[in-house]
């Protein structure tokens, strides 16, 4: 289904039927179902989320590695950094590591931002972990876009004819809108899960560096390793956290040192570092309000009185 709602390329609409699902892991549409309710139930697949591409709200949006050693001040700074406008993710790694993604419109936006983090964790000198990419948009949304995407917002999988009635569109409008946003990347959608809820299991990221001489089949042997508790990858933003990072699940700690020596013995990797997760906390109200502004300024332009929020 994708972990992560965003991505360099535009996402299939199709990732989230269970049809389409049970065909990449080859088990039938009903042992799917089955799963996706048990996860709903038990609160691990907590909504599924609608991301606009951050590109139509104009900012960028880049994640930074600090190191804090002592838990009570990365406890500290964890709450202090919360009012940051633009804050996207906090990512709590056991020891002194945490992750931290900001939006920005400008660099000294940004740099602003970073003097804020330093004197919260007491780390001045943080790594680029990695940016947010999503595709160049070439058209901006309409009115009734930015309304499908809110309607959408927490609600991803629900049927688009319940969003045209609650709209006041043709439920073939509502359609043909929102494919058009998908296959121009202009939004994405993802489970957000809640990691707490999967008893016994442990997510943690392996950061893989290679040798010299290693070839650019490296990154697929490594896939292949960890097939079966792979959820997602990609190449940190610094040359320092590795050649290429992934995200797996674990039954135990003892499994993931495992898993990382099993790492170290595949040709072409020269190093492998662990990071596991303590927390991962999303904090998207300034999305919601973005779109909430981009509404409004799209009402004030075309002089269209701002509509009544509808009950529920």
């Amino acid at each position: 289904m994708g972990i992560r709602p965003y991505g360099q390329r535009p996402q299939k609409p199709e990732v989230l039927r269970p049809s389409y699902i049970a065909k990449r892991l080859r088990v039938g549409p009903e042992t799917v179902k089955a799963h996706l309710a048990r996860m709903e139930a038990s609160g691990f697949i907590r909504f599924y989320q609608v991301y606009p591409n951050f590109r139509h709200l104009g900012v960028a949006s880049a994640a930074y590695l600090f190191r804090v050693p002592d838990d009570d001040r990365k406890a500290a700074a964890m709450e202090r950094l919360q009012p940051i406008d633009g804050l996207v993710e906090v990512h709590n790694f056991l020891g002194a590591e945490m992750c931290v993604e900001v939006t920005y419109r400008a660099q000294h936006d940004l740099s602003k931002k970073l003097r804020l983090l330093a004197e919260f964790t007491g780390d001045g000198n943080p790594t680029r972990f990695y940016d947010r990419d999503m595709p160049p948009v070439s058209r901006a949304l309409t009115r009734s876009d930015w309304r499908i995407v809110k309607a959408l917002r927490y609600r991803g999988r629900r049927p688009l004819t319940e969003v045209g009635d609650e709209l006041g569109m043709s439920a073939r409008t509502v359609r043909r809108r929102y494919d058009r946003m998908m296959r121009e990347g202009s939004m994405f959608i993802g489970p957000a899960v809640d990691p707490s809820r999967a008893p016994g299991t442990v997510l943690f990221e392996l950061l893989f560096y290679t040798t010299p001489q290693a070839d650019a089949s490296a990154p697929q042997r490594v896939l292949r390793t960890y097939e079966d508790r792979y959820l997602y990858h990609y190449v940190p933003a610094s040359p320092t956290l590795g050649n290429f990072d992934v995200l797996l699940a674990a039954d135990s700690t003892s499994d993931i040192e495992a898993m990382r020596q099993r790492g170290r013995l595949i040709p072409g990797i020269a190093k492998v570092s662990a990071l596991v997760f303590r927390g991962w906390s999303e904090y998207t109200d300034w999305i919601d309000a973005a779109i909430e502004e981009t509404l409004k300024s799209l009402d004030r332009n075309s002089g269209t009185p701002p509509r009544k929020r509808s009950a529920g």
